[in-house]
């Protein structure tokens, strides 16, 4: 089976999903919105703009820093779900022992069939929110903060998938892991920032962080809320930092999953 196969089926799986559940197409229009009324309402609640501006040191605009949050830290989430959470999907349909027996590793199948679902995800919630970028910022410097926020969701998905696929064989070895992903999740995005900037954070939640591709991810996307021009030196360095976690992450994630695999297997829990 090739990789293009693979990602045949993830674009044919998402369509057909979409045209037989239109309401978990519409909540997918609206989550991204009710989140980011959430955090901007709690921010209200403590706070102003200018004290927010007053706080972050630089002249950013709330909702601009806010958008790219919202949608860094919701892709990120959604990795962990779509390529993590499909372990417990298969198991629950009974189909996990012929995807751990098909000719491609489950590392490969589980990552190349969820890359459709994850570029119309973050491709969506871009597509959502731009008209109110460029009504916060104005047509050319938010055409330039979009444009950033695009490169964060396409190079921060690499080493995330990677990771992804890590976590997953975890969660292959053990019997049951909904309580796992749902309590893990939120603890990755706090420790990458999503909530509160990571170098506020303790000393021992910063090491945290810094292994964590989510991390550099949000970073990179907040950085196009707080640049007047283009930043090209931390631009590339935050790149270069998810391109070598890409490597580590993706070439670990196989050989961990075919572990996992195993021993799965001789445990029985698949």
């Amino acid at each position: 089976m090739s990789l293009k196969t693979l990602f045949k089926s993830g674009i044919m799986l998402d369509f057909y999903f979409i045209k037989n559940n239109k309401s978990a197409f519409i909540s997918m229009l609206i989550w991204p919105y009710m989140t980011l009324g959430l955090i901007l309402g709690m921010g209200m609640i403590f706070g102003s703009s200018k004290s927010f501006v007053q706080n972050v040191g630089m002249p950013v605009n709330p909702i601009t820093y806010f958008i790219a949050s919202t949608i860094a830290a919701m892709v990120s989430l959604d990795v962990m779900w779509g390529v993590g959470g499909s372990v417990l999907h298969h198991r629950w349909a009974g189909t996990l022992p012929y995807m751990i027996l098909a000719p491609n590793r489950t590392s490969v199948t589980l990552v190349f069939t969820y890359i459709p679902r994850y570029l119309l995800s973050a491709g969506t919630q871009l597509a959502e929110f731009a008209p109110l970028i460029l009504l916060a910022e104005g047509v050319s410097n938010g055409l330039l903060k979009i444009g950033v926020m695009v490169l964060a969701v396409t190079i921060g998905m690499l080493p995330i998938l990677g990771f992804s696929a890590l976590f997953t064989s975890f969660l292959l070895s053990i019997k049951e892991e909904t309580n796992v992903l749902g309590w893990l999740n939120p603890l990755i995005l706090l420790f990458s920032g999503a909530f509160y900037p990571a170098y506020l954070l303790p000393g021992w939640a910063r090491l945290i962080s810094r292994v964590l591709p989510s991390t550099y991810t949000i970073e990179l996307a907040r950085l196009s809320a707080v640049m007047g021009s283009p930043n090209l030196r931390r631009v590339t360095f935050l790149i270069g930092i998810l391109a070598a976690m890409s490597i580590v992450y993706n070439a670990f994630s196989g050989i961990f999953v075919e572990v996992g695999e195993r021993k799965a297997m001789r445990e029985g829990a698949i």
